[in-house]
């Protein structure tokens, strides 16, 4: 039985006022990824930390459920959606972020989720389990932050 869900409900959450203000620079976005929903706490972040590559965010919404979402960055405005985008871009940007995130009930919902990497039957833009480096990665960032 699946223990998530995707909705474009996450839509109204986004902290458009905050989201906007940020810079637009290449090199992962954590800014972004932290701060897209309206006082959303932060459970765990992972980043690469390379030139190019994904990060993934986890957080807990003001109602108790908790949200992962992941995207991919470069390095230059050639290979990073985020480098010198426009309004518009960034509202996309957003917009598809909040779409293809996951929601659950239970960080343990989350932490499962995340463990299952032969789970091919999700649905959502963002590939979880082809690169385990994410999810293992946001995993052991949710569990330093809970122990």
């Amino acid at each position: 039985m699946k223990k998530y869900i995707i909705t474009d409900e996450l839509q109204k959450l986004i902290d458009w006022d905050n989201i906007m203000e940020m810079d637009r620079c290449a090199g992962g976005h954590d800014d972004q990824m932290k701060g897209l929903f309206m006082n959303a706490k932060v459970i765990g972040h992972w980043n690469e930390g390379d030139y190019q590559g994904m990060v993934a965010t986890c957080v807990m919404l003001t109602d108790g459920r908790f949200v992962i979402y992941n995207d991919f960055y470069g390095s230059c405005s050639g290979c990073d959606s985020w480098e010198c985008a426009s309004d518009e871009d960034v509202e996309t940007m957003c917009i598809n972020l909040a779409n293809g995130a996951y929601v659950f009930k239970s960080i343990e919902d989350v932490k499962i989720f995340l463990k299952d990497t032969t789970n091919e039957n999700i649905d959502g833009n963002f590939d979880w389990f082809h690169n385990t480096a994410c999810s293992m990665g946001l995993l052991n960032a949710i569990e330093s932050e809970c122990s």
